[in-house]
């Protein structure tokens, strides 16, 4: 994308970042009735938004003194915004969390994240001001010292199954970044972006929420946890011309048996997860309209989208690079379109960093590049094809096993939905590779019909040594498989 394609996508003549206060400013001004952020409680206008955070800012400031840093407990709710954007005009550095975690986990992630104090959004956003009350210490001059913006905004990751890392964000490299995926999706202030996911998730922020803050189009935030059938009315009946989704809510809205009608749309994005083939080919003879891969992380943001193509590769965003290496870590240094290595990235602006945890970022970086763990190809200067996770990489006897074969031939046993199949973790005293699949089935599906299935299909040491069966498996916010709920359950 050029210089002049990410001026319009923000309707500035400078080619830095804007100041998003002055953007909502300017919307009120000139778009003030028009919706700006939809929730089945509370809808905003661009004037209503933009008034709304200005009565919020005396109420969500940085604290003062040793830790300045705030965390804000997000739900998809138009109050978060509003919060969101007045911590940001008072150039807070804001870390966003699940308003649902347990009060261990918070005190975890501020912690890591050194955090002043929590800020609750729950009741916030309304167009009668803010729900929390002006602090008496903060008065509208404190407010100008302290206007602009953050240098950092901070997101927390814990994959399925690790512990929570607060990934510390350039703001300005966060904003180019959806500014220019925002480009690549084709967004306008006429489009209705449908957004399914939490808001405090990269994918959800960084693909939804600021592209829709970025070019004015209007933001539909659909029910949260989302149940298929109240996903599938969103669906019909919020006029979207734009999905976020993942693809386990895709195969969940195909499978509920709910009309799915959208004279409107135009695009659906999918991340989070490898995008199978089948359930691409499914939505798009079902809906009439394609599902458009993307790859995405929290600390990059958005890395590449399928804009030119649905079904062909990725395209990478600007300021990113890739780069690829084989198993044992040496550098491919000119590999063909049909090689496949271990992903690494590079984005221009920014270095990978946590709050908390000082070591972790170096740990992750060889020679300036991020290892994604992903494995997969660079068919075209740009290009990216996600193939697997380098990490899902199982040793048993010293020969590979390779978890999605072995999921595969799971899966293709009558009455299994799904299932994961992960290496069992490192623990004193237990010796031997071994591994687990984790599978959800019908009653009538047992270890030892598994065990027989498999055995007309792999060879012996890819059969998992141990299976945990249930009715479904837990997920997490964002649709993923929870890994760490699933190894309690087993008691693993």
């Amino acid at each position: 994308m050029t210089t002049a394609d990410r001026r319009t996508t923000w309707d500035t003549a400078s080619t830095a970042p804007p100041d998003l206060l002055e953007l909502l400013e300017r919307r009120a001004r000139q778009d003030g009735d028009r919706a700006a952020l939809e929730h089945a409680s509370a809808v905003l206008s661009w004037g209503a938004l933009y008034e709304s955070v200005q009565l919020a800012r005396p109420a969500y400031t940085a604290p003062t003194g040793g830790r300045t840093r705030v965390g804000l407990l997000a739900r998809n709710h138009p109050g978060t915004a509003v919060a969101l954007l007045a911590l940001l005009a008072n150039a807070a550095e804001v870390v966003l969390y699940d308003a649902r975690a347990t009060e261990a986990e918070r005190d975890q992630v501020a912690e890591l994240g050194d955090l002043g104090r929590w800020y609750d959004a729950s009741a916030a956003g309304a167009p009668g001001g803010a729900a929390v009350p002006p602090r008496p210490d903060a008065s509208w001059g404190d407010l100008a010292d302290r206007a602009g913006a953050p240098a950092y905004i901070g997101l927390v990751t814990s994959g399925t199954g690790g512990l929570p890392k607060v990934v510390r964000k350039s703001w300005p490299v966060t904003l180019a970044n959806s500014a220019d995926f925002a480009a690549s999706a084709g967004f306008t202030r006429e489009d209705r972006i449908l957004c399914t996911t939490p808001l405090h998730h990269a994918y959800a922020f960084g693909a939804a929420l600021l592209p829709a803050l970025l070019t004015g189009a209007t933001l539909v935030l659909a029910p949260h946890p989302p149940a298929p059938a109240a996903l599938a009315r969103a669906l019909r009946e919020s006029g979207a011309t734009a999905m976020q989704s993942v693809p386990f809510l895709y195969r969940a809205l195909l499978e509920c048996d709910e009309r799915l009608e959208a004279s409107g749309l135009r695009l659906c994005l999918s991340a989070g997860e490898p995008l199978p083939r089948e359930l691409a080919r499914a939505w798009r003879e079902h809906v009439g309209v394609p599902l458009r891969d993307q790859y995405g992380a929290t600390e990059f943001g958005q890395i590449a989208f399928a804009a030119d193509d649905p079904d062909g590769p990725m395209r990478l965003m600007p300021g990113l690079t890739a780069r690829l290496s084989d198993e044992n870590g040496t550098w491919l240094t000119d590999p063909g379109p049909d090689t496949t290595g271990d992903i690494h990235l590079r984005q221009e602006g920014a270095e990978v960093a946590y709050w908390g945890l000082r070591d972790l970022g170096p740990a992750a970086l060889r020679e300036g590049w991020f290892r994604t763990g992903d494995t997969g190809r660079l068919p075209g200067p740009g290009l990216v094809e996600v193939e697997g996770r380098t990490d899902r990489r199982i040793t048993v006897a010293g020969r590979k096993v390779d978890p999605d074969e072995v999921e595969r031939a799971i899966s293709s046993m009558a009455g299994v939905s799904e299932c994961r199949v992960r290496p069992t973790p490192p623990a004193p005293g237990r010796t031997g590779d071994s591994f687990v699949a984790f599978v959800a089935a019908e009653p009538t599906v047992t270890e030892i019909a598994l065990r027989r299935h498999l055995a007309r299909l792999l060879s012996s040491y890819k059969v998992p040594t141990r299976f945990h069966l249930t009715e479904r498996l837990p997920r997490t916010g964002s649709g993923k498989v929870h890994m760490a709920r699933l190894w309690q359950e087993a008691g693993v």
